[in-house]
C-alpha cells in the first residue's frame, strides 16, 4: 500500500501591506506553494470570498482580515479566468453593514475591485444531529468558497483561525444564542466544529502578517507576526499557525474535536509545512489569552465555578461609549443601563455565561474579563500606591 501524501501548508514571509504588487505576490507565492488551488476552480466558477469582518473596526487594530490580502486573492483569481467572485461575513455586533464595510476598508475594496459585496443575513435551515441550525442561504449559489481568517488569540477557544473563521457563515445574532446552548469553552468547541463540518472551505489564505495576542478576538493587541498561511485544510493551517502563541495543536480543544470527527488533519507528521516562513514561525513567542485559565474549569461545574470565582466580563466605565452593542449581543440579558442611567455595567452576573460576546462586539476595547487574581493584582497595586504616597 502506498501512503498518502501530507497535507501541503505553506507559510510565508510579509512584513506590511504597504505595496499592493508585493502583497499580490506574497498570497500568489503561498497559494502556489501549498500546491496551488483545487481542480474545482476554473473560470466558470462562483466563487465566495469569506474573510474575518468580526467588527467595525479600522484593519490597523488587527481585529479583521485586511482587504489588501483579500485584494490580492481576486487578483489570483483574476488571472484564472475567475470572474464571478463575492466578498462577505457576518459580523459579532450588530453594526449596519455600511459601518462595518466602510470601517474594515471592505466597501473601498469591493468598488476599486468591481467585486459584489453582500452581507450575511439570509438564513436557510439545516437539520444536522437533532438541531436546527441556520446556515447562510447565499451558501448554495457558489462553487467554492475561500476562507480568509485571521489569526488572533480567542477567549474561548485559545486561537481563531481558519475553523473558527466558518462559524461565521452562521448570519446575525444566531452565533450569540448558541453560547447559552453551549455553555463551556468545551461544548462551544464540539459546537463550532459541528458548523464547520457543514461547509468546510475549499481553500485558505490565514492572515497572520499582523496578527492579534492577548485578550482577543477584538481586545487584544496587534503583532507583527509577519507570515501568511496557505492550504486546502483549514484544520491542517491552524495546526501549523497555533504555534505562534506556543501551542501544539493537541492544547486546542476546537483542533482535536474537529480531527477526531474526520473534518481535518491535525497531526503534525501528517502536515508538510513548506515556505520561507517555517522558521520564524517556530521562533514566535506571542501573548496568549485568558482562556487557558478558562478551561481548567471543571466541565460540569463550569458556570458555577466562574461564579464563585468572580470571572465575569468588566465593563470600564472610562472606556465605554453607551453604544449598547454589548447589550444586543448579550444573549443571556446580563447587560443592562445601570439606574442612574449613564453607563452600561453586567448587572445580572448570574445569568452571564462568559461567552464573551459583549467583548467580541465592542469596539472600544471597553470590556475585560475580570478573574480573582486581576481583583488582587488592583488591590494589591492600591495599597502600593499609598504606600509610596506616604513615603
Amino acid at each position: 500500500m502506498v501512503e498518502s501524501s501530507k497535507i501541503k501548508v505553506s507559510i510565508i514571509k510579509m512584513d506590511d501591506y504597504n505595496d499592493s504588487t508585493v502583497t499580490a505576490q506574497k498570497v500568489a507565492e503561498a497559494i502556489d506553494a501549498a500546491g496551488g488551488l483545487p481542480e474545482k476552480f476554473c473560470p466558470s466558477t462562483k466563487v465566495l470570498i469569506k474573510p474575518n469582518m468580526l467588527t467595525a473596526k479600522t484593519p490597523e487594530f488587527a481585529a479583521t482580515t485586511h482587504p489588501e490580502i483579500v485584494r490580492a486573492i481576486i487578483k489570483y483569481l483574476r488571472n484564472f479566468g475567475i470572474t464571478d467572485i463575492t466578498v462577505g461575513d457576518s459580523p459579532a455586533g450588530t453594526f449596519s453593514w455600511d459601518e462595518l464595510w466602510d470601517k474594515t476598508g471592505f466597501a473601498k475594496l469591493a468598488e476599486e475591485e468591481k467585486v459584489k459585496l453582500i452581507p450575511f443575513e439570509n438564513v436557510k435551515r439545516l437539520n444536522v444531529n437533532n438541531m436546527t441550525i441556520p446556515m447562510l442561504r447565499e451558501l448554495d449559489d457558489f462553487d467554492a468558497v475561500i476562507s480568509v481568517p485571521k489569526l488572533k488569540t480567542h477567549m474561548l477557544t485559545k486561537i481563531t483561525g481558519a475553523v473558527k473563521n466558518s462559524y461565521g457563515l452562521m448570519p446575525g445574532n444566531a452565533k450569540s444564542n448558541f453560547h447559552g446552548d453551549y455553555p463551556s469553552p468545551r461544548k462551544m468547541a464540539t459546537f463550532i466544529a459541528q458548523i464547520f463540518g457543514i461547509r468546510k472551505p475549499d481553500f485558505i489564505v490565514m492572515d497572520a502578517v499582523f496578527s492579534m495576542e492577548g485578550e482577543g478576538p477584538s481586545s487584544g493587541e496587534p503583532v507583527n507576526t509577519g507570515l501568511l498561511f496557505a492550504g486546502i485544510d483549514a484544520a491542517a493551517v491552524d495546526a501549523c499557525a497555533c504555534a505562534a502563541y506556543g501551542y501544539t495543536p493537541l492544547d486546542i480543544p476546537l483542533l482535536v474535536i474537529v480531527g477526531k470527527l474526520g473534518y481535518g488533519v491535525i497531526d503534525m507528521d501528517k502536515i508538510e509545512m513548506t515556505g520561507d516562513g517555517v522558521q520564524k514561525l517556530m521562533a514566535l513567542n506571542a501573548k496568549k489569552s485568558i482562556s487557558d485559565m478558562l478551561h481548567r474549569f471543571p466541565e460540569p461545574i463550569f458556570k458555577l465555578s466562574t461564579y464563585f470565582l468572580s470571572c465575569r466580563p468588566y465593563i470600564m466605565p472610562e472606556k465605554c461609549r453607551n453604544c449598547g452593542l454589548c447589550a444586543e449581543a448579550c444573549s443571556q440579558k446580563a447587560i443592562c443601563k445601570a439606574k442612574n442611567n449613564k453607563r452600561f455595567t453586567v448587572k445580572n452576573r448570574g445569568r452571564c455565561i462568559l461567552c464573551m460576546c459583549c467583548v467580541e462586539s465592542c469596539p472600544f476595547h471597553a470590556i475585560k474579563l475580570i478573574n480573582p487574581g486581576m481583583k488582587l493584582k488592583r488591590i494589591f497595586d492600591f495599597i502600593k500606591g499609598l504606600f509610596h504616597k506616604t513615603t
